[in-house]
């Protein structure tokens, strides 16, 4: 068996020629962490090919191995110059990393049950390292036998002194938007079944495991009398949810959004369970006050108040701040003390939102304004979406792996403690062979892989590497906050050397690698 093994910041492609026989990898980390590497192999196998897995360093305690077996996706199209996508391979090649169309492993199949799927043998290798481990150099032997073959690499780990704190203790919050509908969709379960809430305990174990502290809940449905009039809602779903993801750990549950826009500069806003009625109208006041005093209600209920926050607009912008701020004086007076965290695109919003959740453009577009409110004492936090495309920091598939772990290191150099994406788990019909939301609408079709980061397995998501960059990238915020603490010109001049803004940032894996052990060499120096 013929072996390469490439970093956890490398993309692996499964036309890739092994060019560089290896049988060893040097790896280092903090505690409470995670490390990882790939491994391609020269075999190809049939589905329900029987593999065995054999590793040394299972013998220490504080060491797990989880293995995966790398899935490849298709990028139908490139990400376009500043949105969508393009076939104007020349337009962007100088960001992107192949020209569209073509397969990359991107998901990362769980080998839970000691088989491999049909295709060419390639893996991605995970060892989780607990607090309790002491300090210093292990080594271990992992191999790998399948098809009659075997495969022995050599790790060598060095653990630092520095301790990724645990979710309940973090000082960088994320969230990733999870859509009931697609977990139904894509997993051909029927909505509200058992079943279906086994499986979105899956997919709330995989965000808590990807370091996601807070999870938005379903919004409430309207109640109609005989004559049409809304005189109650229904919360049922969301409660539900709520105890789900309390239960299973998260910091913290949030409210699904309860107005929109019709037209991005339009100055109105209006319900959203009836597109008609404008926020600022009487009849609007009625149903949110009937809304937001239930819905408080349910949270003093079940003592959620010190665990939940209120999203109220997707995108509120200069022309609505008006009507956004009569609809955070509504929610205010309803659900007083509540916090209210909202992706906004407006400056102009001061005592009308809590936690300004800013795109990583807009920030940088109007950085004055936002550092002023940060001075305020204002809380932000940094999110990406769909647009901006072209090199912009953006976990998609077309872009150096590094687009999905350094959005978490300028965060901390904006000194904004949380991340928000939409594309959790928004699938298209064929998730593996699709990537580009929107198909059908050549004109409209997403950068690849924006919309989801995980993809359906049988009873559960599996992790794409770029999730697992993303909860990467959060523990390195925690590592770079422990040295900002002690020496914050040594963290920022660690951050200069892989990145300085959201466009500019340097892609290369072995750059990076390098300065992230000199940031655990520096925390060794100071801890």
């Amino acid at each position: 068996m013929k072996l390469q093994i490439f970093s956890e910041n490398d993309w692996v492609y499964p036309d890739s020629e092994i060019t560089e026989l290896s049988d060893s990898i040097c790896l280092d980390t903090a505690r409470n962490a995670n490390i990882s590497f790939q491994v391609l192999t020269n075999l190809q196998v049939d589905d329900d090919t029987p593999i065995s897995i054999e590793w040394s360093g299972e013998d220490v305690e504080g060491l797990t191995l989880i293995p995966y077996q790398l899935i490849p996706v298709r990028v139908e199209e490139n990400s376009g110059v500043k949105l969508y996508t393009t076939l104007d391979y020349d337009s962007v090649k100088d960001f992107v990393t192949r020209q569209a169309p073509f397969y990359v492993y991107d998901a990362t199949r769980d080998i839970d049950d000691g088989m491999l799927k049909k295709g060419r043998a390639a893996f991605y290798f995970r060892i989780s390292v607990l607090s309790k481990l002491e300090p210093g150099e292990y080594e271990s032997v992992l191999k790998l036998i399948f098809n009659g073959c075997e495969g022995k690499i050599n790790i060598k780990l060095r653990v630092y002194k520095a301790v990724v704190p645990g979710l309940e203790n973090c000082r960088f919050s994320m969230v990733n938007w999870l859509f009931l509908d697609h977990v139904s969709k894509a997993h051909n379960l029927e909505y509200g079944s058992e079943k279906f809430w086994d499986v979105i305990g899956h997919y709330m174990d995989n965000q808590l495991d990807m370091r996601s502290s807070h999870l938005m809940l379903s919004s409430g449905k309207p109640i109609l009398d005989e004559n049409g009039n809304v005189v109650d809602f229904d919360f049922s779903e969301m409660i539900k949810e709520g105890k789900m993801a309390i239960d299973k750990g998260f910091t913290y549950i949030y409210g699904g959004f309860v107005s929109h826009w019709k037209k991005w500069d339009a100055t109105e806003l209006y319900l959203l369970w009836n597109m008609d009625i404008e926020v600022a109208s009487r009849e609007a006041y009625r149903q949110l006050k009937i809304y937001f005093t239930k819905l408080w209600s349910i949270i003093l209920e079940n003592g959620w108040e010190n665990k939940y926050m209120q999203c109220l607009v997707d995108e509120p912008n200069f022309p609505n701040s008006e009507h956004y701020r009569i609809l955070s004086g509504i929610c205010r007076k309803c659900m007083p003390g509540v916090v209210i965290n909202d992706p906004v695109e407006s400056t102009e919003l001061g005592g009308a939102v809590d936690i300004w959740v800013v795109k990583q453009s807009f920030y940088e577009q109007h950085k004055a304004e936002h550092e002023l409110l940060q001075a305020w004492g204002e809380e932000i936090w940094i999110y990406t979406c769909g647009y901006p495309a072209g090199k912009t920091m953006n976990r998609v598939i077309d872009l150096s792996l590094m687009a999905s772990r350094l959005p978490m290191w300028m965060c901390y150099k904006y000194n904004a403690p949380g991340f928000l994406h939409w594309g959790y788990n928004v699938y298209s019909d064929e998730p593996f062979e699709y990537t580009c939301l929107n198909r059908g609408k050549p004109e409209e079709l997403l950068p690849p892989g924006n919309s989801n980061i995980v993809y359906p397995g049988n009873d559960k998501p599996w992790y794409s590497i770029r999730a697992h960059l993303q909860r990467a990238g959060a523990e390195d915020f925690e590592l770079l906050y422990q040295l900002g603490l002690r020496d914050r010109n040594k963290a920022d001049e660690i951050i200069a050397r892989v990145c300085t803004t959201f466009d500019e940032y340097n892609p290369s894996a072995e750059n990076f690698n390098e300065v992230r052990r000199t940031l655990l060499e520096a925390l060794d120096e100071l801890l």
